[in-house]
């Protein structure tokens, strides 16, 4: 699934409460995400794998199941790392609270 976030590099991502957009640049390293403001945030590729590896597996991912065991509670990663992952297909969203679906 990296592959297709790949192919959407340059593309907008949005935070799914507040629904705030930024660029994401997605390279095999990681994804830098640049916010209008021109500062950015890095989420390494190991960190975007396991994320979806988690969605996959369980079919949903949460707010604290990111927080707590994906991003080390870094709060700005963890609702970047949702608005990339929102991105892809099969992946849908709760607002509140903060859940993603993936649907095989």
């Amino acid at each position: 699934m990296y592959e297709l976030l790949m192919k959407m590099s340059g593309e907008d991502c949005y935070t799914l409460t507040a629904e705030y957009p930024a660029k994401m640049y997605v390279e095999e390293q990681g994804i830098e995400i640049v916010y209008p403001t021109g500062n950015s945030t890095f989420i390494p590729h190991n960190m975007v794998d396991k994320a979806i590896n988690q969605l996959k597996r369980q079919g949903q991912l949460t707010v604290e199941d990111v927080y707590e065991g994906i991003t080390n509670r870094n709060g700005p990663i963890t609702d970047r790392l949702f608005a990339v992952l929102r991105k892809l297909p099969g992946v849908t969203f709760d607002k509140r609270p903060r859940k993603l679906y993936y649907i095989k």
